[in-house]
């Protein structure tokens, strides 16, 4: 199944900076998003990173301005994982449709008029489930690209 909004999630992932990220800050309301930070015993500093993806400002002890940064730092960490959840569900999803498949075949060519019935009217809501998951996709981008 190709999706070309989720392909271009994709390329953006591959394109940033790699992970982890994490967040500063600089007791004033400023958030800093880190690629990598890490401590290191006798740096002097209190961490280090290799480098500031992001600068959030706000006010001291502005709790929207921690979750922004807070929600920007773990998306790197999301987002391959939802990537990751979307390749296992669609090749579930093939499966499926492609047992729909097989199963109306087998009904059609296999079984006595009775039984294919019952294994055709089977095939047919695997299908019409299938159906109306690819609406709600279809739906979604269109609804996004309004």
């Amino acid at each position: 199944m190709f999706d070309a909004r989720t392909e271009e999630i994709r390329a953006r992932h591959e394109a940033a900076t790699p992970e982890p990220w994490g967040t500063g800050y600089d007791g004033a309301g400023t958030y800093t998003i880190e690629a990598r930070p890490r401590f290191v015993p006798g740096s002097g500093e209190a961490s280090v990173h290799d480098g500031i993806v992001a600068t959030l400002t706000g006010e001291h002890c502005d709790g929207q301005t921690y979750c922004n940064a807070d929600f920007i730092a773990r998306a790197r960490g999301d987002v391959p994982y939802l990537l990751d959840r979307i390749t296992k569900l669609e090749a579930v999803l093939d499966r499926v449709g492609g047992l729909a498949a097989w199963l109306k075949e087998f009904a059609e060519n296999e079984l006595r008029a009775d039984d294919r019935e019952l294994y055709t009217a089977i095939a047919n809501d695997l299908r019409a489930c299938l159906a109306i998951e690819d609406t709600r996709t279809q739906q979604s981008a269109a609804t996004k690209e309004s």
